[in-house]
């Protein structure tokens, strides 16, 4: 790893880049194992479209 590189830096950078790509909350709080606080923690769920979008855009990314 690179020096000053750390997992919870990535993490950030990973955050970042979801929030970017407009990547739906309930699929960005799941991918960092994070619960959703409230009402949309209830009624929000992860489909297989917005796991696709992801795919997509990170695809693109890299």
């Amino acid at each position: 790893m690179q020096p000053g590189l750390t997992f919870h830096g990535l993490r950030h950078t990973h955050k970042t880049w979801l929030n970017e790509d407009c990547i739906d909350q309930a699929l960005s709080h799941e991918r960092l194992g994070h619960h959703m606080p409230g009402v949309a923690g209830i009624y929000s769920h992860v489909t297989q479209p917005l796991i696709d979008h992801l795919i997509t855009v990170l695809e693109r990314r890299w």
